[in-house]
């Protein structure tokens, strides 16, 4: 954008009256109370994690002795036990050396599990740490290496092409906190396909106010969600499970009821009763075996039995393990950031109805994930070659876990999607939350106002742009129709002062703060037609790709009439004289549908419509001033028609005239 260019390596070239600006950094005490505030965590994040490390170094310690302890006395043991050694059997007995091995095993298994806890710790602080310091660099705008949201663009391609919604430098890589996948979805979502309900943006403002003052619980919910390892398939998969029918053709139940949800325990009455019976059985017919009764050839015959039954479902449950293989680790992360939101208490509507979708069947999402991922654990483990020479012949292994995890399906399915829809809302407002505290000296919660059509702002600024060189403007206009037409010379900033206002209204949408002093608007559909692209592989000019979008943008006029239309310099695709007739015949037609537009254009001729539409076109324009040999742009907006021209000034200036 034009404000962009000028701020990088023009800035020599055509200096601003606001360069002291660019020289000095932007003080403001509540952003150097946001600064402080990550700073102090970072400090006492330093100190913990060193306190940390030198637990973990003792428990190592700790560790190497208890284990030498035991092998020690456990050689002892088997030397005094010996009648090689008399003199040691004589002065301590055998037991004294079992007992301090056995005193040895458990102490090196407590420091094992104290490392495994403190470890546990110090993946958690260093995660906070990263985050902190994230975010002290994000607050001076170096946020280049955050994800960009890229794969996001075909939510909305005209959006996201023209306002920079996704990409290097994006507003999406500006927002973005999520820990999820889902929460990135939300918030991509959000940004692309604004609600317009004023009790949800009300409620949504409500809710991203309450959390950005719980900063302590969204860090945690951050650094607990930085331990998921989503590779993109793992929920996706367990959806896949929960919407699978099992039920198997063996068994007769099954094939009465070929579409009735299953396993259920009334689906398997069979396969229950073999699972309760067959065990106790196998374990009598050992016993039997131990004592004489039965020969141990007569093992055969439980063990085969066994395997048969198994075999019979085998298939099916393939077929499920396939779908649920390793997606324990991933849903125990997830169950710890649900705990989390279940723990919290929350104030707002929003939230507590967020929350509200956790609980339900007498038991919350949190518990029930937990039985889930401890019985994705238990199935993992039939991959495990004493489980399958053992536990399946013994006990049915294969079978027990998937009727159990049949009855957590039967019990939990239509809950599930529920719970993670909750998780990745909040998961998004939290992102926004982040913002709105980041931002707090900067940012306003907006107006929403129920008139016809009502945008109200007072300096606003882009929230992309760095608080040293960003320039803030007021504008205000309401009722339908209404025509704002831009006018200024280049790099004057018409098209930053399009995106500004676009963004914020995005953001405003979603019930997040936006770059303002004061803003009033009402909610409505935004469609705009900036960087229009041609296409060889349709054969399309930019100048009929224009033509294309303007079209759909008229044809969405006549259903919608509460949208916003944003157009920058357009059928630049023709002559001039084209050009004019084209454009202003488009302003005609939009007045005539009642439309609100803003325009920024270099056609001053444009500018005579407010005189042919009064009340109904406004003009405003971005001035440049030419002081000696130098532009002085103030990026200020002005009533009035443009008077000053400087394409000529500026190719002179670069040596590409004379």
């Amino acid at each position: 954008c034009d404000l962009l260019c000028l701020c990088g390596e023009k800035k020599s070239i055509f200096p601003s009256k606001f360069d002291l600006a660019f020289q000095t950094r932007f003080s403001n005490p509540m952003q150097e109370k946001v600064n402080e505030h990550y700073r102090t965590n970072i400090s006492a994040l330093e100190t913990e994690l060193q306190s940390i490390k030198r637990t973990l170094s003792r428990l190592y310690l700790l560790r190497l002795l208890t284990f030498l302890a035991f092998v020690t006395f456990l050689v002892l043991y088997i030397r005094s036990e010996s009648q090689s050694v008399p003199s040691v059997n004589s002065v301590l007995p055998p037991s004294f050396f079992s007992v301090l091995s056995v005193i040895s095993v458990i102490l090196f298994l407590l420091s094992v599990k104290l490392d495994l806890k403190y470890a546990l710790s110090e993946r958690y602080a260093t995660n906070q740490l990263q985050l902190n310091r994230t975010e002290l660099r994000i607050l001076d705008h170096q946020y280049a290496d955050r994800e960009t949201g890229a794969a996001y663009c075909h939510l909305n391609p005209h959006l996201a092409a023209d306002f920079d919604l996704f990409g290097p430098g994006s507003l999406y890589q500006y927002l973005n906190r999520c820990s999820t996948l889902g929460g990135k979805q939300k918030l991509a979502e959000g940004l692309c396909q604004m609600r317009q309900e004023e009790a949800l943006i009300r409620e949504k403002q409500q809710a991203i106010r309450e959390l950005s003052g719980k900063q302590e619980f969204v860090s945690g919910f951050r650094a607990h969600g930085m331990f998921i390892t989503e590779k993109g398939n793992e929920l996706e998969s367990i959806e896949t499970w929960l919407q699978q029918d099992e039920s198997t053709p063996s068994m007769p139940s099954s094939r009465s009821m070929p579409h009735a949800p299953s396993p259920m325990p009334s689906s398997h009455p069979m396969l229950y009763a073999l699972c309760s019976m067959l065990p106790i059985l196998n374990f009598a017919w050992i016993a039997l075996v131990i004592f004489g009764t039965f020969s141990v050839n007569s093992l055969l015959i439980p063990i085969l039995g066994s395997l048969a039954i198994v075999g019979t479902q085998l298939k099916t449950i393939n077929k499920a393990h396939a779908l649920l293989s390793k997606t324990a680790g991933t849903l125990k992360s997830y169950t710890t950031i649900i705990r989390l939101m279940e723990a919290e208490k929350f104030e707002s509507p929003y939230l507590t109805r967020l929350q509200g979708k956790l609980s339900g069947n007498g038991t919350t999402a949190g518990e029930s994930l937990t039985s889930l991922y401890r019985l994705l654990g238990s199935f993992d483990q039939r991959l495990n070659l004493l489980v399958a020479l053992f536990l399946n012949p013994l006990v049915l292994y294969d079978i027990q876990v998937w009727l159990r995890l049949g009855k957590w399906k039967a019990r939990h399915k239509t809950a599930v999607a529920a719970w993670f829809e909750a998780l990745s809302e909040l998961d998004a407002l939290a992102s926004l939350s982040v913002y709105a505290f980041n931002n707090s000296g900067a940012v306003t919660y907006p107006e929403v106002a129920n008139e016809a059509f009502t945008f109200e702002a007072t300096e606003m600024g882009h929230p992309l742009l760095h608080p040293a060189t960003r320039v803030c403007n007021n504008v205000s206009f309401s009722g339908a129709p209404r025509i704002l037409i831009i006018t200024g010379a280049n790099m004057a900033g018409k098209s930053t002062f399009l995106r500004t206002l676009s963004v914020n209204l995005i953001l405003a949408m979603n019930g997040a703060p936006v770059c303002a002093a004061a803003f009033r608007f009402t909610p409505c559909d935004l469609l705009s037609s900036i960087k229009i692209q041609d296409s060889l592989s349709n054969n399309e000019s930019y100048f009929y790709a224009e033509l294309v979008r303007i079209r759909e943008i008229i044809e969405h006029l006549h259903g919608h009439p509460r949208t916003l239309v944003v157009l920058d310099e357009i059928l630049r695709g023709t002559n001039t004289r084209d050009k004019q007739t084209g454009s202003r015949g488009l302003l005609e037609k939009l007045i005539s549908l009642n439309a609100v537009a803003i325009i920024a254009t270099h056609d001053l001729t444009l500018g005579e419509l407010e005189t042919t539409y009064p009340g109904a076109v406004l003009n405003h324009c971005f001035e440049v001033e030419l002081t000696g040999d130098q532009l002085i742009f103030d990026y200020k907006l002005k009533p009035g028609i443009s008077q000053k021209l400087n394409a000529s000034y500026l190719m002179r200036k670069m040596g590409i005239i004379e």
